[in-house]
């Protein structure tokens, strides 16, 4: 009688199996994954940081991170005229994809690896006007100066970087300090929740 060894049988069903499940599986994945690219997109367009920052010198304080008072646009000192938002929705739209599917030792497991934006890239596309800093990082953690913020909405501050205010020589409000608000470090953590849901559907 013919002896099976049952671990190479396994071994070799394992190996064929992979690649049947793996020509099947990836087109889902990348479908979930895109799926997920639009809603991370959706929810980076409806930040109020967003809005409030594409809204440009004139926008509301929409966030209320300066109190009501003026906006983040002017507070951060972007140039009138720029736009800080396109680089960062741009990283957004290409990032979110997968690496690798491997099989795992010879049993019917599968690890995937897949990227999204990093703290590093989003920090590359996101520079402070005014520092070394990601302005992403600084309105996540508050920013320092709001007491001598001095906004104008007619725009008459025609030395300023942005158009619309000045850092004044003295401090003539109380509160000194922006308000802290999660921004896409929240929209990447709500994308890693959904997606671990995803795959697990699949």
């Amino acid at each position: 009688m013919a002896r099976v060894n049952v671990s190479k049988l396994k071994a070799e069903i394992a190996k064929k199996g992979y690649k049947i499940v793996k020509s099947q599986l990836l087109p889902r994945i990348e479908k979930a994954l895109n799926k997920e690219t639009q809603k991370v997109l959706e929810e980076f367009e409806s930040h109020p940081i967003t809005q409030e920052i594409e809204g440009g010198a004139s926008a509301p304080n929409t966030s209320k991170t300066l109190g009501g008072y003026g906006n983040l646009f002017t507070f951060i000192g972007f140039d009138r005229g720029s736009d800080p938002i396109s680089p960062i929705r741009s990283l957004l739209a290409r990032s979110i994809k997968i690496k690798s599917l491997r099989k795992k030792n010879n049993a019917l497991t599968y690890v995937l690896k897949f990227s999204v934006p990093s703290r590093e890239q989003i920090a590359a596309v996101s520079p402070s006007p005014w520092s070394t800093d990601s302005w992403v990082d600084a309105v996540e953690r508050g920013m320092s100066g709001l007491g001598k913020y001095l906004y104008s909405s007619s725009g008459r501050f025609k030395t300023s970087r942005s158009g619309g205010a000045i850092e004044a020589s003295v401090e003539f409000r109380s509160a000194s300090t922006s308000k802290a608000m999660p921004y896409l470090s929240e929209v990447l953590e709500n994308m890693l929740k959904r997606i671990e849901g995803s795959l697990k559907r699949l």
